[in-house]
């Protein structure tokens, strides 16, 4: 759920009216005037959340992104008064695995926070889940790194480590929906450029570590024929195989074509991808890879993404190698990166461990939420 979805006080007659945003063709469509104005919403609250625009997206990556494709179901609410949009909600459906459950994500203009909007909106996606055969609602919501996210009286998660302040608008906003907290990851980021020989010098010591049984494989934005398969096979254990806490989630189905369709589809959102991957010599196996993304819009900002070793092959520094070696393919091919973020669930220790030796500090965290809707 988004910060700007406050806790609501009951609020009638409601001066707004409710409807679905129909994605226009292009973002020059004589219909477009509401996806902008939604695209705007949600820029807009993420910038007064962080005091930055570095998750800022233009609207024609948006539309890209929010387009739906035959993995994903995507259907947005939007409110209004008069012309004016103040509110959005959005659902993602699952449609080839997890196909019980549902994303959820909802955003009030900070003018018309604790008057019900919030309440409404959500109503109308979980109505939507339900008409859909979904049964489990999962959300995310972010949160400054301004408390202590240690603390004896905060909400902790059912996963255990972490917590959130109790007091916080959107804790109270998702309790009052019957949320409950599964999951706080750490939100980091790292101060950009750093000397490459303190980067080098952790990836030589990783792969001595690792010795002469693993060799570095590394692309940008399209992973290659021959090892497409494999990779597509390490996606797949990368959705079970992070932690989940107690977030109802099953292993999706990854294959050669949903690789393709991810590439693709960051390619319309404007984006790019370094991969690294990591590959054990006797079996010619793939056994790790992580990945970040970058967009040439927000050029003074990248995002960590996926990272895993799988388990066989942990205990090698493996997660080590593969991420200061993207980083420093990072640096190398986009010196004016300055911010370069990623997340990782609490009780993920090992990978937090190693985010922290390479310099990563807090900047929020994000809680995991989950409903039970039947």
């Amino acid at each position: 759920m988004e910060a700007a979805t406050a806790a609501d006080d009951a609020a009638a007659p409601a001066p707004w009216r409710i409807e679905p945003l129909r994605l226009p063709a292009t973002v020059d469509s004589a219909d477009a005037a509401n996806f902008a104005a939604a695209n705007d919403l949600s820029n807009l609250t993420e910038g007064l959340r962080w005091g930055n625009n570095d998750h800022w997206i233009s609207a024609e990556n948006r539309l890209a992104g929010d387009r739906s494709n035959e993995y994903t179901a995507r259907q947005s609410f939007i409110a209004k008064v008069g012309e004016r949009l103040i509110g959005r909600a959005d659902v993602e459906l699952p449609l080839t695995d997890n196909t019980g459950s549902g994303y959820v994500y909802v955003i009030v203009h900070p003018e018309y926070q604790r008057r019900g909007l919030g309440s409404q909106l959500y109503a109308a996606l979980e109505d939507h889940m339900l008409r859909e055969g979904r049964s489990v609602a999962l959300s995310w919501s972010d949160h400054v790194a301004n408390f202590d996210v240690d603390a004896a009286d905060g909400l902790r998660p059912g996963s255990g480590p972490g917590s959130l302040p109790r007091t916080d608008a959107v804790v109270k906003f998702c309790l009052s929906l019957g949320y409950r907290l599964e999951q706080v990851e750490r939100f980091s980021m790292l101060q950009l450029p750093i000397g490459p020989g303190a980067v080098t010098d952790m990836k030589n010591k990783a792969q001595r570590a690792a010795g002469d049984d693993y060799e570095l494989v590394a692309w940008q934005d399209r992973c290659p024929d021959a090892v497409v398969d494999q990779y597509a096979y390490l996606c797949q254990r990368m959705s079970v195989d992070a932690p989940l806490g107690e977030l109802e989630w099953r292993a999706e189905q990854w294959n050669a074509a949903r690789v393709r369709e991810g590439e693709d589809k960051l390619r319309q959102q404007g984006g790019h991808s370094l991969v690294a991957v990591a590959r054990h010599m006797p079996t010619g196996q793939l056994v790790g890879n992580t990945a970040l993304e970058y967009f040439p819009d927000r050029p003074e900002v990248a995002y960590q993404g996926n990272t895993l070793v799988l388990m066989a092959h942990r205990g090698h520094r493996l997660g080590m190698l593969l991420k200061a070696a993207n980083l420093l393919r990072l640096q190398d091919l986009r010196p004016q990166v300055r911010r370069f973020y990623t997340w990782n669930a609490a009780e993920n220790s090992h990978m937090l461990g190693i985010n922290i030796e390479l310099g990563f500090a807090p900047a929020g965290y994000v809680g995991a939420w989950q409903k039970k809707l039947s």
